[in-house]
């Protein structure tokens, strides 16, 4: 559970900073660079987790990096939510009504000071609820870890069950354990919804 928990949050903070760099990149007025974010943004949605998985098992090492099984289960994941991160961030961005960007230059700020100060904190608020339900995305992409023979939950239920002829009943218990953990984060996704709401309301 520990090995799952440590994979789940290195990859969700690796997906946030990528999508933050690939969102950026999106709306960037540099076409150039802006069409380079794109496609690494369809990339990285169209492209399947267990292949990214593969390339970093089977292809990165053939390049004379040896990663530890944790990074290469935890870069792949990263790498595959960091796409539909990135548009969720987007949608916030885009969320925020243009008056407050046209009235903040207006009083002499700058495109990078207004989006960071005014821009992106009211965005980021917006789109809390859908991190979090990336981050349950996250979660379940994690099972892939037996691939790289990394200790996770999944990894070490095929070890029991192969020592202990006990198929059903250890599959039974790791599904009731990321439900658990699943119904929690889907919990706090709702609860923040909420509030902001209230906050909006009030």
């Amino acid at each position: 559970l520990l090995g799952t928990l440590e994979v789940s949050l290195t990859a969700m903070l690796v997906t946030f900073s990528l999508g933050m760099i690939m969102m950026i990149g999106r709306i960037n007025r540099n076409k150039i660079i802006s069409t380079i974010a794109t496609v690494f943004i369809e990339l990285s949605r169209g492209i399947p987790t267990l292949l990214f998985i593969y390339f970093f098992f089977l292809a990165v090492p053939q390049f004379g990096l040896k990663l530890p099984a944790f990074w290469k289960i935890t870069l792949p994941v990263a790498i595959s939510a960091a796409g539909v991160t990135a548009e969720t961030l987007r949608s916030g961005v885009n969320a925020v009504p243009k008056g407050q960007r046209e009235a903040a230059i207006s009083l002499g700020m700058r495109d990078h000071t207004v989006f960071l100060k005014i821009i992106f904190p009211q965005a980021f608020r917006i789109v809390i609820p859908g991190l979090i339900s990336e981050l349950v995305i996250v979660l379940k992409d994690t099972t892939f870890a037996y691939v790289v023979s990394y200790a996770d939950l999944m990894q070490n239920a095929r070890v029991m069950i192969s020592n202990y002829d006990a198929l059903l009943s250890v599959y039974l218990v790791v599904a009731v354990i990321y439900i658990l953990i699943n119904y929690g984060l889907n919990k706090l996704s709702v609860y923040l919804a909420n509030r902001r709401k209230r906050l909006q309301a009030g």
